[in-house]
């Protein structure tokens, strides 16, 4: 699988009018290339909600190029200015299908940079530690990605779903150990989350609201 990020700058006032489009000519097409998005996020804290983000999975590189004829002129009436990279994924999620238990209304969606030496040890962390640790609390991941291109420092892409900013910031909150979740999944996930924290060399987040489509 190849994953395509798109992040797009709407014209202000447009978002029903491209959500509209989106849904209307956009997605049917991706989808007959064998692509699907996984989610369509709007800015809630930390970005204006013009700015948009869209995940999109392929079956591979050819599947993306077919799939480009779908993004065309048309969309200019509501979009300022959009960029596209791609990314792959380096953990075990996302899952192949998402199933709709899974989804939240918002989602942390936030950068890493580290040391490509560092990557597998980040990735340990998180899958064994921090992820069952806010899973508990019941967030749920929905990928973790690093860019198909090489840099150095390595950007790593995490997306977390959320049932709204409380939940965001209860999960972050390492005080206490709430009562319903196991000492050892809770030790784990500090230990682990700590590591993490240490190899990281600079990360940015933002907090963006799932959009239905």
């Amino acid at each position: 699988m190849i994953y395509e990020e798109r992040r797009i700058t709407l014209k202000r006032g447009q978002i029903g009018s491209f959500i509209a489009q989106f849904k209307e000519s956009t997605l049917p097409a991706i989808r007959s290339h064998g692509g699907e998005t996984l989610c369509t996020l709007s800015g809630l804290i930390g970005d204006p909600p013009e700015e948009m983000m869209q995940i999109t999975a392929y079956p591979d590189m050819a599947a993306w190029t077919d799939a480009q004829d779908a993004f065309g002129t048309s969309r200019m009436e509501n979009i300022d200015i959009e960029a596209v990279r791609h990314l792959k994924p380096i953990a075990y999620r996302p899952k192949e299908t998402i199933p709709d238990e899974d989804l939240r209304g918002f989602y942390g969606h936030r950068r890493f940079f580290i040391s490509p030496d560092d990557l597998d040890e980040f990735v340990h962390c998180s899958e064994n530690g921090i992820w069952p640790r806010i899973e508990a609390q019941d967030a749920r991941i929905l990928g973790l990605w690093t860019t198909v291109a090489s840099t150095t420092p390595q950007e790593v892409v995490l997306l977390t779903g959320y049932h709204g900013p409380a939940h965001w910031e209860e999960t972050r909150a390492l005080g206490d150990r709430p009562q319903q979740i196991d000492p050892d999944i809770w030790n784990r996930g500090r230990e682990l989350g700590q590591r993490r924290r240490d190899m990281t060399i600079k990360s940015w987040v933002r907090l963006m609201r799932r959009l239905e489509v």
